[in-house]
């Protein structure tokens, strides 16, 4: 019975009848030999006839039991659920992270799961995957219900999307609070359903769009790239992290095949262009598909130039990869915000940055708020470098009592001075021994960097244009 009892599938309901007959009898079998156990060998000859009824049910129930033609189960027409097209999931830690979200799917005491990490880890990648084992288990879930949330998802767009998956329809007249008890009254029904929103941007309340309390065995999971979306929304927070070096570089050479990196001299340049996806699976996968097949070194050599130029001319690889990058600078809306995320470009890259110098420099430039004091200030700093670490724009790298240093991806430095290219002038650590030509130098220049050049000499009449 367990292995024709899968997703999609419900008893028959004489099967069912079948199976509450066999618990009732087994309960009166189980009393009747306890008293029988407790007689005296005088009175035991009194229990023959219910032995003899004992006896005969049973019988009946295997005679019955044969009688169940075509299988014991049918459709389940209250079975919701869709599977989705996905990629191979790479990684230890991407693996521990879902294994991670499956033992919190499965513990009855966590109802709300926040998946976070920023743009193009592999969020979206590793829920898809658990969507789909969801529909292969067995008897969990009745419902897993998957909505997309676009960046400018209001109530009643949610509500719509989550009406079309269960079958909800609305009239078109209903308000927002009479669409959300509809959907109330369906999903309460249900009982054992997982809702997943994917890529959610900012809290949302559940009541408002007709999600009711997660107690009968109900899940959310979203995700997001923001840490603090989950801990608004009460969620058990699970971070998706880069892949570390040789992870990204493995998925690399499973991408872009194995063939042509044996060339003479490919493999140093193909490792150098897989490290500047610093580990984000949507670049790495993008980029070494974009090389497939070429056994050319010069195209090879080409190809990393170009990214160390942050050309556009690589297959539209920055395109794909950058718009998803760039999302969350552009979520930040404030002007200021965002300029204190693309200052970070100004340093090295790969640098570790100290996060009083740089709240210094936000301050001097005019990007934090002047207040009545310095401390103030510096408390002000200090709340947008959380803003952007929550937003995956930046990543703590250490972290002491009073101090600590942060780090920019090398996609998102990428990014970021291809936003600011007409205002930032950057060659912060390259080995720089002359200056730069000022024809290279753009009329609208705000900031130059010429930072960590050790052997660089700048003369003292040059001038920008």
């Amino acid at each position: 019975m367990r292995s024709e009892l899968q997703p999609r599938k419900k008893l028959k309901a004489e099967v069912q009848i079948w199976l509450e007959n066999v618990e009732r009898v087994n309960v009166e079998v189980q009393d009747l030999d306890d008293r029988i156990g407790e007689s005296s060998a005088l009175t035991r000859g009194f229990h023959t006839e219910d032995v003899s009824k004992s006896i005969k049910e049973v019988e009946e129930l295997i005679t019955q039991q044969g009688r169940f033609h075509g299988g014991l189960v049918v459709d389940n027409p209250q079975w919701i659920g869709q599977v989705l097209s996905t990629t191979n999931i790479s990684g230890e830690a991407v693996k521990a992270c879902v294994e991670e979200i499956w033992q919190c799917l499965m513990d009855d005491g966590v109802k709300k799961i926040g998946v976070w990490g920023m743009g193009g880890v592999g969020k979206t990648s590793i829920m898809k995957f658990i969507n789909n084992q969801l529909l292969k288990e067995r008897g969990k879930f009745d419902t897993v219900i998957w909505i997309t949330v676009s960046n400018e998802t209001s109530i009643a767009k949610l509500q719509k999307d989550v009406a079309s998956k269960i079958g909800v329809e609305f009239s078109g007249d209903e308000d927002e609070t009479t669409r959300a008890g509809m959907l109330f009254e369906n999903l309460s029904q249900k009982g054992r359903f997982v809702m997943i929103l994917d890529d959610l941007w900012a809290k949302v309340s559940l009541e408002r769009i007709g999600i009711p309390e997660l107690s009968n065995g109900g899940k959310l999971v979203l995700t997001t790239r923001k840490d603090d979306v989950c801990r608004q929304m009460g969620c058990r927070e699970i971070k998706v992290k880069p892949l570390m070096e040789e992870e990204a570089w493995k998925l690399f050479l499973e991408k872009a095949g194995c063939d042509n990196l044996n060339i003479q001299g490919v493999e140093p340049i193909a490792r150098s262009i897989a490290k500047r996806c610093a580990g984000l699976p949507l670049g790495i996968i993008t980029l070494a598909s974009c090389m497939k097949g070429i056994y050319d070194i010069s195209e090879w050599r080409n190809a990393l130039k170009e990214l160390r130029l942050r050309k556009k001319s690589v297959n539209g690889f920055e395109d794909e990869v950058f718009e998803q990058l760039q999302f969350s600078y552009d979520r930040l809306k404030n002007p200021k915000l965002q300029d204190c995320f693309l200052s970070c470009a100004l340093y090295p890259e790969d640098w570790k940055i100290e996060e009083r110098s740089l709240i210094q420099l936000w301050i001097a430039e005019g990007l934090v708020e002047e207040m009545d004091s310095m401390r103030a200030e510096f408390d002000n700093g200090r709340a947008i470098m959380n803003r952007l670490i929550s937003n995956c724009l930046l990543e703590v790298f250490t972290e002491e009592e009073h101090a600590r240093t942060v780090k920019m991806h090398d996609l998102l430095r990428d990014m970021a001075l291809r936003i600011a290219k007409s205002r930032f002038f950057v060659k912060a650590g390259t080995m720089l021994e002359k200056a730069p030509d000022v024809q290279e130098w753009s009329m609208n220049l705000e900031k130059v960097s010429l930072m960590r050049n050790r052997r660089l000499y700048i003369p003292l009449e040059m001038s920008p244009p």
